[in-house]
């Protein structure tokens, strides 16, 4: 009957609950008891080695909030999250319009080299980066040498720093959302832009009458997936500058890496870490509640 509520046999849902154990298990040993866990330990003075942990309350979570380095580092990252994701998905969006048409051996393999670095190991490509922009044996020095010049050293300039990271991250990342953005165009009917032909709309009339418009739900879900995983950067940055020169490329999860290993203070990486989930469950959140507004 419609509108009513279906009703499952007590075997059924025995059944649904004894498949769903599992799964639900591997989740509560290895995610909700160590979430929980760490909370804990957030509230103690521990330095890892120790057996003991001190109860010190909210003391980490003052020093932390108290500290001029946690805010730089928090600007850091954000500072990060926002350009490289803005960047990747606009030219992510440039590539797959310019890719798009009737499938052709060179558009594939056009794609596939686009799509490559998005497979490749984060800190292969970051040896890689590090290397096109050494001053002295790369790309960059072979280049500003032959112009006569001499090449900034880039990863070691406070101002340059950031945006080299920042600049592999794109590199990295635009495959994946050309492939997204082609499905997304694939998805748009041929009919609409024959009756925009027909109407007498120009090449760029369509793309921001018709492309842009009806990519929308591609859009925003590449921003706010490409924004959360933007704030858990840890690879690239560590292996090409390590948070430097002077925490100018420090982010969060780098920063708790080397509270919690370096300098044995596990209970204030462990406060750093809940601050990094709350933020991220704010940005989920956020994203659920934007999603369902557009749905209704």
């Amino acid at each position: 009957m419609i509108g009513s509520k279906e009703r499952y046999s007590k075997k059924e849902v025995a059944t649904a609950f004894l498949f769903l154990l599992p799964a639900f298990l591997v989740f509560l040993v290895f995610k909700y008891i160590p979430l929980i866990d760490n909370f804990r330990i957030s509230m103690t003075s521990w330095n890892l080695f120790s057996p003991e942990k001190r109860f010190v309350g909210m003391a980490n979570y003052k020093s932390i909030f108290t500290s001029p380095a946690f805010w730089k580092i928090l600007g850091n990252t954000f500072f990060y999250t926002i350009f490289s994701t803005l960047i990747s998905v606009f030219l992510g969006l440039m590539v797959a319009i310019a890719l798009f048409g009737k499938p052709s051996k060179r558009r594939s393999f056009l794609k596939t080299m686009f799509f490559v670095p998005n497979v490749t190991t984060a800190s292969a490509v970051a040896i890689l980066w590090m290397w096109i922009f050494d001053p002295d044996f790369g790309l960059s020095g072979q280049i500003f040498s032959m112009l006569g010049k001499q090449s900034p050293r880039w990863l070691m300039t406070e101002g340059y720093a950031m945006w080299i990271v920042i600049s592999l991250s794109v590199w990295r990342s635009m495959g994946y959302v050309m492939l997204i953005y082609s499905s997304g165009l694939a998805g748009i009917g041929n009919d609409v832009y024959e009756a925009a032909t027909i109407d007498g709309a120009s090449s760029f009339q369509k793309m921001v009458r018709i492309t842009f418009p009806l990519l929308k739900p591609t859009t925003y879900f590449l921003l706010l997936t490409s924004f959360i995983q933007a704030m858990q950067v840890f690879d690239i940055v560590s292996v090409m500058t390590g948070g430097g020169p002077y925490d100018s490329t420090n982010v969060l999860n780098l920063y708790i890496y080397q509270m919690a290993f370096r300098r044995s203070k596990a209970g204030y990486a462990s406060a750093l870490s809940v601050i990094l989930f709350l933020i991220l469950l704010v940005c989920t959140i956020l994203q659920q509640v934007i999603s369902s507004r557009k749905e209704d």
